[in-house]
């Protein structure tokens, strides 16, 4: 992983090392992280250590880290884009707790990336399921409307929790940028992460919310079946 972000003179190693260990141990007791970390992980000294002296190298440019977590994550079984979720909403409360806002300034972007590109890699081992997901708008389709742009700072609370379109309207989620994750609200969800330029049809009255995981936007066109 390249940094990009130089070293700020307000973070210190004693700053990642409270963030680490106050964020893990948020981790160790949550109810939906606890028992992959848990199951998982032998040996917390060490682990703890490793993670200090791996956002050290990241923030502070200190030392070589040679770990691949990539792979590590990738062979871990039945995990879904709401554990990377939730792994994010407790980084984002643990850096809020400590009251560092150089120190949140600067990890809580890279925690997001984090976040994606290990998302990214999970979904990547898995076999990929063409009949789920479709992008193109078929030639009986056409479009009558179109929603606002949303934008990460600005997205409905509607579409962060379940929700569908009526019977007969399907839903074209363009991404304009950033990345943002969409759900199925099956048994189980079923997710993908759209990207800058890519859009996704949705299907009528099909449950799903979305989540985004960097900043960005994206508009959603509304369509029916042309009139014969």
């Amino acid at each position: 992983m390249q940094q990009t972000t130089p070293a700020d003179p307000a973070i210190t190693v004693e700053h990642i090392h409270q963030l680490v260990h106050q964020f893990y141990a948020r981790v160790r007791r949550d109810p939906m992280l606890a028992p992959v970390f848990n199951g998982h992980i032998h040996d917390w000294d060490a682990h703890l250590q490793k993670l200090v002296d791996f956002w050290a190298w990241l923030v502070l440019r200190q030392n070589d880290f040679t770990g691949e977590p990539m792979p590590k994550h990738a062979r871990l079984p039945g995990l879904t884009w709401r554990h990377f979720e939730q792994w994010l909403k407790l980084f984002e409360e643990t850096t809020s707790e400590l009251d560092l806002q150089a120190l949140k300034a600067v990890v809580d972007p890279m925690a997001q990336r984090i976040a994606v590109r290990l998302w990214e890699h999970y979904r990547s081992q898995e076999r990929p399921d063409t009949q789920i997901w479709q992008t193109d708008i078929p030639p009986d389709l056409a479009v009558y409307k179109s929603s606002p742009v949303f934008t990460h700072d600005k997205l409905p609370a509607a579409l962060r929790n379940t929700h569908s379109t009526k019977s007969g309207v399907w839903g074209v989620v363009r991404m304009l940028s950033g990345s943002l994750v969409f759900t199925l609200d099956e048994d189980p969800p079923r997710t993908i992460l759209l990207e800058a330029g890519m859009q996704l049809l949705v299907q009528p009255q099909t449950p799903h919310h979305v989540e985004f995981v960097s900043e960005g936007s994206f508009q959603i066109d509304f369509c029916s079946r042309d009139p014969e």
